[in-house]
């Protein structure tokens, strides 16, 4: 009996943040239902081994890797601590119901964070389809702030158009902007908000994209503000960041079999290329956030 994580391994248009809280309800439903049967601790392997998948096949999202470590710890100290199979399920679940918790909390403050610098009649641009950079934008609209949005596609596999609907939805003016014309529009724009899957010592990685966004955005004078967790945080001179190439008929379908493609989904953006970081802590300079939680 295996916990089948298939259906998000599958999915390639969501962030770092639904990633973790998908696997550990998946894990959590595990645990009450198809897991029931399982000895304390081939339960415990099929989770790690959960978590493992995961992780192997998302490198680069720091969330997934913490939250599965942190489960994993607690799981380890409960099999230890003499509990019976059913107090040591319900210690479990409470757990993943905590780790799930926090992670609300970190983004509720993000977004009262950072919907202070939005102000009326700005017109927004962003990319991908950020939990925290929309988070920040449903704050906004709560607080009847009026603002315009412009999302890039981000393509492959364009889950911008998500965010996009999402905000649509809610009365939102949006617009859809293909990856390639960032440009032309940029010089409307009063400010940049982009997300992170992570945090290291010279900058942050998300999704491929963002540093053209960005260098365009200095180019025209308009600010960018990346909003991530802390608990993103994970120094390279840790684990070092993978890019890993998916399907290039994504971007060209194989007609000719000399052409190489490339498609990698992330990338990293250096800290030089944002103004300022909103964090579960405040707003910050870049290099008062580089020093507060990525110094020595």
């Amino acid at each position: 009996m295996t916990i089948d994580i298939s259906p998000i391994l599958a999915d390639k248009t969501s962030g770092s943040y639904s990633y973790t809280v998908k696997i550990l309800k998946r894990i959590s439903e595990f645990i009450k239902n198809e897991g029931a049967a399982l000895s304390p601790e081939a339960l415990f392997e099929e989770v790690h081994q959960a978590g493992r998948r995961l992780i192997k096949a998302q490198p680069n999202m720091v969330l997934v890797r913490r939250y599965n470590n942190q489960l994993i710890s607690f799981y380890k100290r409960t099999l230890k601590s003499g509990k019976n199979d059913k107090e040591l399920r319900a210690a479990l679940v409470e757990k993943i119901e905590e780790l799930l918790a926090e992670m609300e909390s970190s983004l509720e403050v993000i977004a009262r964070s950072g919907t202070k610098v939005i102000t009326n009649f700005n017109k927004i641009m962003t990319i991908s389809n950020s939990t925290a950079v929309r988070r920040i934008l449903e704050e906004a609209i709560r607080q009847k702030r009026k603002f315009e949005v412009y999302v890039a596609v981000s393509m492959p596999p364009g889950e911008g158009t998500h965010l996009a609907e999402y905000l649509s939805q809610r009365g939102v003016k949006v617009t859809v902007v293909a990856d390639s014309q960032i440009g032309v529009v940029m010089d409307e724009m009063n400010l940049v908000l982009v997300g992170a899957d992570r945090l290291y010592e010279e900058g942050f990685v998300n999704k491929a994209g963002t540093l053209p966004m960005s260098l365009v955005a200095d180019q025209y004078h308009v600010p960018v503000y990346l909003a991530a967790e802390t608990t993103k945080v994970l120094r390279e001179s840790e684990r070092t960041i993978k890019n890993i190439g998916e399907e290039g008929r994504e971007v060209y379908l194989p007609e000719n079999k000399e052409i190489n493609v490339i498609n990698y989904y992330y990338e990293k953006i250096p800290f030089s290329a944002i103004r300022k970081v909103i964090c579960e802590e405040g707003v910050f300079e870049v290099q008062e956030f580089q020093s507060w939680y990525l110094g020595d």
